[in-house]
C-alpha cells in the first residue's frame, strides 16, 4: 500500500498517526507530495487533489482522512475506533470537534495567503476563530474524556492542537485551557506524535 501525504497537512498527519497506532505503518510506503502543485497523475488517485490518499492492494484508492483512518483501523491489529457504545460516540464527538478546529484553521490560513483582506474576509476569519475558540472551550470542559486507551478522537485532537501550534503560534490557546494544554503535553510524547511532527 501507498499513503500519499504532505508533512504540513494535519489531515494527512492524522492518517500517518493512525497507521502507526494501528500497527499498519510497516505495511505502507509513505509518499510525500505537494498537493498544491497538482503532481502529474495524482488526481487519478484522489480526484479531490488533497491529502491523504491511500492506494490499497485490494481495491480502489481511499481518500479523506477519516475514511483512510477507519480503513487502517479495520486492517490493523490495534483498534483506534471503539466498536460500539458510549466510548465510540465520545471518540467520534472528539473527532468532529477536532475536525472543526482544523477546517476553520485551514480556511483562515488560506484566506490569509491568497486574498487581500477587507471587511468580508475579516468577518470570515473572525467566524472561523470563534469556532476554534468554542471548540477549545468544549474540549477543556471534557478533558477527562481524552484519557484512556488511544482512540481516533484523541489522535484528531492532538493533530488539531498541533496544527494551531504550527501555523498559529502567535495565538496562545494554552493559558485559557490549562487542562487541555496539560493533556496535550503528555499525549504529544507518544512516538506516533513525535514521528509525524511537521517541524521535526
Amino acid at each position: 500500500m501507498e499513503l500519499f501525504y504532505s508533512a504540513a497537512s494535519p489531515y494527512a498527519r492524522k492518517a500517518r498517526i493512525a497507521a502507526i497506532e494501528t500497527g499498519m505503518a510497516d505495511k505502507i510506503e509513505m509518499k510525500a507530495i505537494m498537493p498544491w502543485e497538482d503532481p502529474a497523475g495524482y488526481r487519478d488517485v484522489n480526484p479531490i487533489g488533497k491529502v491523504p490518499a491511500l492506494v490499497r492492494d485490494d481495491g480502489p484508492a481511499l481518500y479523506e482522512s477519516n475514511v483512510v483512518c477507519e480503513y487502517l483501523d479495520a486492517q490493523g491489529d490495534t483498534k483506534i475506533f471503539p466498536a460500539s457504545g458510549p466510548d465510540r460516540w465520545t471518540a467520534l464527538r472528539q473527532l468532529a470537534a477536532a475536525d472543526g478546529i482544523l477546517d476553520s484553521s485551514v480556511l483562515t490560513r488560506i484566506e490569509g495567503m491568497f486574498h487581500e483582506g477587507g471587511a468580508i474576509a475579516q468577518k470570515l476569519i473572525d467566524r472561523q476563530e470563534l469556532s476554534v475558540s468554542s471548540v477549545l472551550k468544549q474540549l477543556e470542559s471534557e478533558v477527562a474524556d481524552l484519557e484512556g486507551t488511544v482512540t481516533i478522537g484523541q489522535i484528531a485532537v492532538a493533530c488539531a492542537l498541533g496544527y494551531r501550534d504550527f501555523r498559529f503560534a502567535e495565538i496562545d490557546w494554552r493559558d485559557a485551557h490549562p487542562k487541555l494544554a496539560a493533556w496535550h503535553v503528555a499525549f504529544a510524547q507518544r512516538q506516533s506524535i513525535t514521528q509525524t511532527d511537521p517541524e521535526a
